[in-house]
């Protein structure tokens, strides 16, 4: 019995220790990361950013692979679509995981298609003008817009975008209703100009523009409930008496998925791998430098903003088929 005995423990510890040198084994090879929108984007910079530090943590290159179109379909098809071996994962957006499915819905694709790794960084919107509008705080931009007898031009991006969406709401909370949506594909570059050349009244505006143009724009305020920590100065729409009440939802907001299936040990694995990457100083430090508003949530917290992200902006976007 006792020969019998020690043969069983000897098996069970041979099946533990052959499963534990597998997970030790991964990853054996580079991990690709699949980046939605084209190079130089703000969403490839800060997708390298992680690839660079995430690299040199787990000793195996981290490749980014840029694979735009669809307004991030093709991208997050060809996630859902790859190996779940753990080799692929994806810096998935709100615009691609939940907006683009959300407005079509048979794009072939679902929100819940991904598991969840975790939430990596927030782009929170602004109000912006140009530096000499007589405007200097929101309750004064209101009670302007209000005041004009003409249709104002807001520059945002593409129609079905997230800044439009949150621009629209702000407007509609705001009470202001004399206005025309100007889209733009190049989004931040042609309305900061059209702010300047007076073809535009006001933008949907960012942090990375403030720290481009300076003193040129005004930030009348941030849309999103609290303040930006890379720059407090701007107070929120909240603070000045417009809550646009659709909380994390205001933001654009990045973090990363893997294929669904992916092992149980190689998921963990590269959970424990991004919040070690996203915590760090050297992450904090030049997503800082870059204008970029570092956020983390656990796999959990992010698949809720999910739900939060479907539940706050699904009746807008059908708002934009109308």
């Amino acid at each position: 019995m006792k020969k019998l005995t020690l043969l069983t423990a000897t098996a069970l510890c041979s099946v533990m220790f052959a499963g534990l040198a597998a997970a030790e084994d991964f990853p054996a090879r580079p991990i690709t990361l699949i980046e939605p929108w084209p190079a130089g984007s703000s969403g490839d910079i800060t997708a390298r950013i992680f690839a660079e530090i995430a690299s040199q943590k787990i000793g195996q290159p981290i490749v980014v692979q840029n694979i735009a179109g669809g307004g991030g379909s093709k991208a997050m098809l060809t996630t859902k679509a790859a190996e779940p071996d753990g080799y692929t994962i994806t810096n998935s957006w709100v615009a691609t995981q939940i907006m683009v499915p959300t407005f079509q819905p048979n794009i072939g694709f679902e929100p819940t298609d991904f598991a969840s790794i975790g939430l990596m960084w927030v782009n929170p919107f602004l109000v912006t003008v140009a530096a000499d509008h007589p405007a200097q705080n929101l309750e004064e931009f209101v009670a302007w817009a209000k005041a004009q007898d003409r249709t104002l031009r807001v520059g945002v991006c593409s129609v079905v975008s997230l800044p439009h969406v949150v621009m629209r709401r702000f407007l509609e909370v705001a009470e202001i209703d004399n206005y025309q949506s100007i889209p733009s594909e190049s989004c931040e570059t042609t309305n900061v100009t059209g702010l300047f050349d007076g073809t535009l009244d006001f933008t949907t505006g960012s942090l990375g523009a403030l720290q481009t143009y300076g003193d040129e724009i005004r930030a009348l305020a941030v849309m999103t409930d609290d303040r930006s920590p890379i720059d407090p100065s701007i107070p929120t729409a909240k603070e000045q008496g417009v809550d646009l009440a659709w909380g994390q939802a205001t933001a654009g907001w990045s973090g990363m998925v893997a294929p669904m299936g992916v092992p149980d040990d190689r998921l963990t694995f590269l959970r424990e791998m991004f919040e070690e990457t996203v915590h760090s100083d050297e992450f904090q430090e030049r997503m800082k430098d870059g204008g970029f508003t570092v956020s983390y949530l656990n796999p959990e917290e992010f698949e809720n903003l999910w739900q939060v992200s479907i539940d706050s902006l699904a009746p807008a976007l059908a708002k934009l088929k109308d």
